[in-house]
Protein backbone atom coordinates (compact mmCIF):
# COMPACT_ATOMS: atom_id res chain seq x y z
CA UNK A 1 0.00 0.00 0.00
CA UNK A 2 1.33 3.31 -0.76
CA UNK A 3 0.21 6.42 1.32
CA UNK A 4 0.92 10.08 0.86
CA UNK A 5 0.77 12.02 4.04
CA UNK A 6 0.28 16.19 2.68
CA UNK A 7 0.35 19.61 4.25
CA UNK A 8 3.57 19.02 6.52
CA UNK A 9 5.22 21.77 7.51
CA UNK A 10 8.76 21.42 9.65
CA UNK A 11 10.10 19.30 12.65
CA UNK A 12 11.60 22.42 13.79
CA UNK A 13 8.56 23.09 15.10
CA UNK A 14 7.93 20.53 17.52
CA UNK A 15 4.25 21.08 17.30
CA UNK A 16 4.32 20.34 13.43
CA UNK A 17 6.99 17.58 14.05
CA UNK A 18 4.41 15.90 16.27
CA UNK A 19 1.45 15.93 14.11
CA UNK A 20 3.25 14.00 11.05
CA UNK A 21 4.94 11.60 13.23
CA UNK A 22 1.31 10.92 14.73
CA UNK A 23 -0.07 10.79 11.29
CA UNK A 24 2.26 8.61 10.14
CA UNK A 25 1.88 6.28 13.46
CA UNK A 26 -1.79 6.19 12.80
CA UNK A 27 -0.92 5.11 8.98
CA UNK A 28 1.46 2.42 10.26
CA UNK A 29 -1.30 1.06 12.90
CA UNK A 30 -4.12 0.88 10.27
CA UNK A 31 -2.43 -0.94 7.76
CA UNK A 32 0.72 -2.59 8.94
CA UNK A 33 3.49 -1.65 6.80
CA UNK A 34 2.58 0.58 4.51
CA UNK A 35 4.74 2.78 2.02
CA UNK A 36 4.42 6.55 3.00
CA UNK A 37 5.38 9.58 1.60
CA UNK A 38 5.26 13.07 2.89
CA UNK A 39 5.43 16.25 0.97
CA UNK A 40 6.30 19.41 3.30
CA UNK A 41 7.58 22.57 3.31
CA UNK A 42 10.89 22.17 5.09
CA UNK A 43 11.59 18.04 3.63
CA UNK A 44 15.19 18.41 5.54
CA UNK A 45 13.77 18.58 8.73
CA UNK A 46 12.19 15.16 8.51
CA UNK A 47 15.12 13.05 7.05
CA UNK A 48 15.22 11.24 10.51
CA UNK A 49 12.00 9.60 9.39
CA UNK A 50 13.22 7.86 6.63
CA UNK A 51 10.72 8.35 4.26
CA UNK A 52 10.30 9.92 0.33
CA UNK A 53 10.30 13.77 0.83
CA UNK A 54 8.81 16.56 -0.90
CA UNK A 55 9.35 20.15 -0.99
CA UNK A 56 5.55 21.93 -0.75
CA UNK A 57 6.52 25.45 -1.19
CA UNK A 58 5.53 26.77 -4.25
CA UNK A 59 9.22 27.47 -5.88
CA UNK A 60 10.38 24.39 -4.64
CA UNK A 61 7.22 22.55 -5.91
CA UNK A 62 7.10 23.90 -9.35
CA UNK A 63 10.86 22.86 -9.51
CA UNK A 64 9.93 19.63 -8.27
CA UNK A 65 7.00 19.28 -11.18
CA UNK A 66 9.39 20.07 -13.86
CA UNK A 67 11.81 17.85 -13.06
CA UNK A 68 9.45 15.40 -12.40
CA UNK A 69 10.15 14.65 -9.05
CA UNK A 70 6.60 16.17 -7.55
CA UNK A 71 4.42 13.09 -6.31
CA UNK A 72 1.60 12.35 -8.38
CA UNK A 73 -1.82 11.77 -6.16
CA UNK A 74 -3.38 9.60 -8.50
CA UNK A 75 -0.44 6.99 -8.00
CA UNK A 76 -1.56 6.20 -4.30
CA UNK A 77 -3.66 4.72 -2.54
CA UNK A 78 -4.82 7.04 0.11
CA UNK A 79 -3.88 10.87 0.73
CA UNK A 80 -3.71 11.56 4.31
CA UNK A 81 -3.57 15.15 5.59
CA UNK A 82 -1.93 15.77 8.46
CA UNK A 83 -3.24 17.41 11.86
CA UNK A 84 -2.94 20.63 12.37
CA UNK A 85 -4.59 24.73 11.60
CA UNK A 86 -3.08 25.66 7.86
CA UNK A 87 -6.23 26.48 6.46
CA UNK A 88 -6.54 29.89 7.96
CA UNK A 89 -7.46 33.31 6.50
CA UNK A 90 -8.05 35.95 9.00
CA UNK A 91 -5.40 38.54 7.94
CA UNK A 92 -4.86 39.73 4.17
CA UNK A 93 -0.69 37.73 4.63
CA UNK A 94 -1.94 35.04 6.57
CA UNK A 95 -4.70 34.48 3.38
CA UNK A 96 -1.88 34.60 0.98
CA UNK A 97 0.30 32.27 2.70
CA UNK A 98 -2.12 30.02 2.76
CA UNK A 99 -3.32 29.98 -0.66
CA UNK A 100 -0.05 29.62 -1.91
CA UNK A 101 1.31 26.70 0.14
CA UNK A 102 -1.73 24.71 1.42
CA UNK A 103 -4.24 25.99 -1.29
CA UNK A 104 -3.36 23.90 -4.27
CA UNK A 105 -2.68 21.11 -2.17
CA UNK A 106 -6.46 20.82 -1.20
CA UNK A 107 -7.15 21.94 -4.66
CA UNK A 108 -5.15 18.72 -5.66
CA UNK A 109 -6.67 16.58 -3.32
CA UNK A 110 -10.23 17.45 -3.99
CA UNK A 111 -9.06 16.11 -8.17
CA UNK A 112 -7.37 13.27 -7.30
CA UNK A 113 -9.29 9.24 -8.04
CA UNK A 114 -7.29 8.42 -5.03
CA UNK A 115 -9.52 8.50 -1.42
CA UNK A 116 -8.69 11.27 0.81
CA UNK A 117 -8.91 11.70 4.58
CA UNK A 118 -7.70 14.75 6.85
CA UNK A 119 -6.19 14.03 9.85
CA UNK A 120 -8.34 16.73 12.86
CA UNK A 121 -7.53 19.97 11.38
CA UNK A 122 -8.79 24.00 12.43
CA UNK A 123 -10.24 25.36 9.35
CA UNK A 124 -10.59 29.24 9.47
CA UNK A 125 -10.91 32.39 10.42
CA UNK A 126 -12.15 31.80 6.50
CA UNK A 127 -12.63 35.82 5.30
CA UNK A 128 -11.59 37.68 2.28
CA UNK A 129 -13.67 35.54 0.50
CA UNK A 130 -12.24 32.43 1.18
CA UNK A 131 -15.40 30.24 2.36
CA UNK A 132 -16.88 29.77 -0.66
CA UNK A 133 -13.57 28.18 -1.77
CA UNK A 134 -12.17 26.45 0.84
CA UNK A 135 -15.86 24.44 1.16
CA UNK A 136 -16.25 24.35 -2.62
CA UNK A 137 -12.88 21.74 -2.73
CA UNK A 138 -13.27 20.84 1.12
CA UNK A 139 -16.39 19.34 0.04
CA UNK A 140 -14.82 16.82 -2.45
CA UNK A 141 -12.36 14.98 -0.22
CA UNK A 142 -13.84 11.66 1.66
CA UNK A 143 -14.13 13.06 4.98
CA UNK A 144 -12.45 15.90 7.27
CA UNK A 145 -12.05 15.36 10.94
CA UNK A 146 -12.06 19.22 12.81
CA UNK A 147 -10.88 19.70 16.49
CA UNK A 148 -12.70 22.30 17.53
CA UNK A 149 -16.60 23.56 17.37
CA UNK A 150 -15.71 26.88 15.54
CA UNK A 151 -14.32 25.27 12.68
CA UNK A 152 -17.45 22.77 12.76
CA UNK A 153 -19.87 25.40 12.63
CA UNK A 154 -17.66 27.45 10.01
CA UNK A 155 -16.88 24.66 7.90
CA UNK A 156 -20.68 23.25 8.02
CA UNK A 157 -19.45 19.96 5.66
CA UNK A 158 -21.44 16.54 5.69
CA UNK A 159 -18.27 15.33 5.29
CA UNK A 160 -16.43 16.54 8.52
CA UNK A 161 -16.63 14.87 12.08
CA UNK A 162 -16.10 16.50 14.99
CA UNK A 163 -12.92 14.75 16.57
CA UNK A 164 -10.01 15.75 19.46
CA UNK A 165 -6.41 17.04 18.29
CA UNK A 166 -3.72 14.14 17.24
CA UNK A 167 -1.35 14.84 20.14
CA UNK A 168 -4.66 14.26 22.47
CA UNK A 169 -5.28 10.62 20.86
CA UNK A 170 -1.52 9.76 21.53
CA UNK A 171 -1.26 6.49 23.25
CA UNK A 172 2.46 7.58 24.39
CA UNK A 173 2.02 9.90 27.57
CA UNK A 174 3.58 9.35 31.33
CA UNK A 175 1.46 9.20 34.67
CA UNK A 176 3.14 11.54 36.82
CA UNK A 177 -0.19 10.78 39.23
CA UNK A 178 0.89 11.71 42.75
CA UNK A 179 4.48 13.15 42.10
CA UNK A 180 5.16 16.68 43.51
CA UNK A 181 6.43 19.26 40.90
CA UNK A 182 8.94 21.85 40.79
CA UNK A 183 8.67 24.93 42.98
CA UNK A 184 10.13 26.95 39.49
CA UNK A 185 6.98 26.47 36.69
CA UNK A 186 8.19 26.92 33.17
CA UNK A 187 6.39 29.50 31.06
CA UNK A 188 6.76 29.01 26.74
CA UNK A 189 5.76 31.93 24.46
CA UNK A 190 5.68 33.18 21.69
CA UNK A 191 4.93 36.33 19.96
CA UNK A 192 1.06 37.23 18.88
CA UNK A 193 0.28 39.65 16.42
CA UNK A 194 4.04 40.69 16.19
CA UNK A 195 5.01 40.98 20.48
CA UNK A 196 3.90 38.56 23.66
CA UNK A 197 0.78 40.09 24.19
CA UNK A 198 0.79 42.44 27.36
CA UNK A 199 -0.96 40.22 30.29
CA UNK A 200 1.72 37.26 29.19
CA UNK A 201 4.70 39.96 30.20
CA UNK A 202 2.14 40.96 33.49
CA UNK A 203 1.64 37.44 34.55
CA UNK A 204 5.43 36.64 34.10
CA UNK A 205 6.39 40.01 36.46
CA UNK A 206 3.99 38.18 38.93
CA UNK A 207 5.44 34.61 38.80
CA UNK A 208 9.09 36.27 39.43
CA UNK A 209 11.05 33.21 38.95
CA UNK A 210 10.43 31.16 36.16
CA UNK A 211 11.95 28.50 33.41
CA UNK A 212 11.36 29.00 29.67
CA UNK A 213 10.56 26.78 26.63
CA UNK A 214 11.29 27.39 23.01
CA UNK A 215 8.51 25.17 21.50
CA UNK A 216 9.45 26.03 17.62
CA UNK A 217 12.33 27.50 15.86
CA UNK A 218 11.86 27.47 12.47
CA UNK A 219 10.85 30.26 9.46
CA UNK A 220 8.64 33.18 11.09
CA UNK A 221 7.43 30.48 13.63
CA UNK A 222 10.45 31.49 15.87
CA UNK A 223 10.35 31.25 19.09
CA UNK A 224 13.80 32.27 20.65
CA UNK A 225 13.37 35.69 21.02
CA UNK A 226 9.89 35.95 22.53
CA UNK A 227 10.97 33.56 25.46
CA UNK A 228 14.48 35.55 25.82
CA UNK A 229 12.16 38.90 25.83
CA UNK A 230 10.44 37.33 29.29
CA UNK A 231 13.84 36.97 30.92
CA UNK A 232 13.61 33.02 32.27
CA UNK A 233 15.94 32.05 34.99
CA UNK A 234 16.93 29.55 31.75
CA UNK A 235 15.68 27.81 29.36
CA UNK A 236 15.23 24.27 29.27
CA UNK A 237 15.42 21.74 26.35
CA UNK A 238 13.14 20.05 24.67
CA UNK A 239 14.56 16.78 26.39
CA UNK A 240 14.49 17.57 29.33
CA UNK A 241 10.71 18.87 29.20
CA UNK A 242 9.82 15.66 27.84
CA UNK A 243 11.98 13.25 29.31
CA UNK A 244 13.12 14.87 32.34
CA UNK A 245 12.24 13.36 35.65
CA UNK A 246 11.14 16.07 37.86
CA UNK A 247 7.25 17.29 37.18
CA UNK A 248 6.58 20.84 36.39
CA UNK A 249 3.85 23.19 35.81
CA UNK A 250 3.77 24.69 32.87
CA UNK A 251 2.33 27.67 31.13
CA UNK A 252 2.40 28.18 26.88
CA UNK A 253 1.15 29.63 24.29
CA UNK A 254 1.45 27.31 21.54
CA UNK A 255 -0.85 24.54 21.82
CA UNK A 256 1.36 21.73 21.35
CA UNK A 257 3.92 23.09 23.80
CA UNK A 258 0.45 22.95 26.10
CA UNK A 259 -0.36 19.47 25.38
CA UNK A 260 3.16 17.95 24.65
CA UNK A 261 3.78 18.78 28.38
CA UNK A 262 0.76 17.43 29.00
CA UNK A 263 1.61 14.09 27.70
CA UNK A 264 4.96 14.17 29.55
CA UNK A 265 3.38 13.97 32.58
CA UNK A 266 3.39 18.26 33.66
CA UNK A 267 0.43 20.44 34.91
CA UNK A 268 -0.30 22.56 32.35
CA UNK A 269 -2.17 25.87 31.64
CA UNK A 270 -2.60 27.31 28.71
CA UNK A 271 -2.80 30.48 26.58
CA UNK A 272 -4.94 30.05 23.57
CA UNK A 273 -4.11 32.11 20.75
CA UNK A 274 -6.56 30.72 18.61
CA UNK A 275 -9.74 28.15 18.47
CA UNK A 276 -7.67 24.81 18.42
CA UNK A 277 -6.81 25.50 22.42
CA UNK A 278 -10.27 25.47 23.34
CA UNK A 279 -11.06 22.85 21.69
CA UNK A 280 -8.23 20.54 22.97
CA UNK A 281 -8.75 21.57 26.64
CA UNK A 282 -12.92 20.88 26.21
CA UNK A 283 -11.51 17.56 24.79
CA UNK A 284 -9.31 17.07 27.84
CA UNK A 285 -12.12 18.00 30.23
CA UNK A 286 -10.30 20.93 31.73
CA UNK A 287 -12.03 24.29 29.94
CA UNK A 288 -10.55 25.95 33.47
CA UNK A 289 -6.93 25.96 32.63
CA UNK A 290 -7.49 27.70 28.93
CA UNK A 291 -7.51 31.05 28.92
CA UNK A 292 -7.49 33.44 25.93
CA UNK A 293 -3.94 35.09 25.53
CA UNK A 294 -4.56 38.67 24.47
CA UNK A 295 -7.79 39.07 27.37
CA UNK A 296 -7.41 37.05 30.39
CA UNK A 297 -6.94 38.29 34.15
CA UNK A 298 -2.94 37.81 34.98
CA UNK A 299 -3.79 36.88 38.81
CA UNK A 300 -6.22 34.12 37.68
CA UNK A 301 -3.42 32.40 35.81
CA UNK A 302 -1.20 32.81 38.42
CA UNK A 303 -3.31 31.12 41.33
CA UNK A 304 -3.80 28.44 39.26
CA UNK A 305 -0.16 27.87 38.69
CA UNK A 306 0.32 28.13 42.64
CA UNK A 307 -2.44 25.93 43.25
CA UNK A 308 -0.97 23.33 40.84
CA UNK A 309 2.04 23.73 43.00
CA UNK A 310 1.10 24.05 46.15
CA UNK A 311 -2.10 21.96 46.51
CA UNK A 312 -2.62 18.36 46.48
CA UNK A 313 -6.19 18.84 46.57
CA UNK A 314 -5.97 20.78 43.13
CA UNK A 315 -3.35 18.18 41.50
CA UNK A 316 -5.55 15.25 42.43
CA UNK A 317 -8.69 16.83 40.76
CA UNK A 318 -6.61 17.54 37.92
CA UNK A 319 -5.09 14.20 37.61
CA UNK A 320 -8.10 12.25 37.68
CA UNK A 321 -9.55 13.93 35.37
CA UNK A 322 -7.20 13.71 32.73
CA UNK A 323 -7.23 10.04 33.81
CA UNK A 324 -10.95 10.16 32.59
CA UNK A 325 -10.49 12.09 29.58
CA UNK A 326 -7.50 9.65 28.87
CA UNK A 327 -10.20 6.79 28.61
CA UNK A 328 -12.76 8.85 26.33
CA UNK A 329 -9.73 9.65 23.80
CA UNK A 330 -8.44 6.18 23.65
CA UNK A 331 -11.71 5.31 22.05
CA UNK A 332 -11.93 8.11 19.72
CA UNK A 333 -8.51 6.83 18.31
CA UNK A 334 -9.68 3.52 17.70
CA UNK A 335 -12.75 5.14 15.70
CA UNK A 336 -10.16 7.33 13.62
CA UNK A 337 -8.35 4.75 12.74
CA UNK A 338 -11.46 2.72 11.62
CA UNK A 339 -12.35 5.59 9.86
CA UNK A 340 -9.01 5.91 7.68
CA UNK A 341 -9.54 2.14 7.17
CA UNK A 342 -12.82 2.67 6.12
CA UNK A 343 -12.04 5.57 3.60
CA UNK A 344 -8.52 3.34 2.31
CA UNK A 345 -11.79 0.50 1.28
CA UNK A 346 -13.27 3.52 -1.35
CA UNK A 347 -10.30 3.11 -3.44
CA UNK A 348 -11.59 -0.78 -4.47
CA UNK A 349 -15.11 0.40 -5.71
Amino acid sequence: MRVLLIHGYSADNAGDGLLVSAALELVREAFGDPQVELLCQYPDSFRELGLALYPSRPDSALKAALRGDFPKFDAFDLIVAVGGGYLRFGHPVEALKTTAVHGYQLVLASMTKTPVIYLPQSIGPLRFGSQGMVRHFAARVQRIHLRDDRSMHEVRLPNTVRTPDMALLARSYRDRSGAVPSATPIVSVRNVAGSVPTDVLELTHTLETFDGYVQSAVGSNQDQAAVESISPRRIVTRRELLEGDERRVVVAVRLHAALMALNAGHLVVHLAYERKGFGAFQDLGLPEYVHNVNDFDPARVHAQVASLLNSLEVREAYDATLREARSRLESRRAALIRDVQSIASLEAL
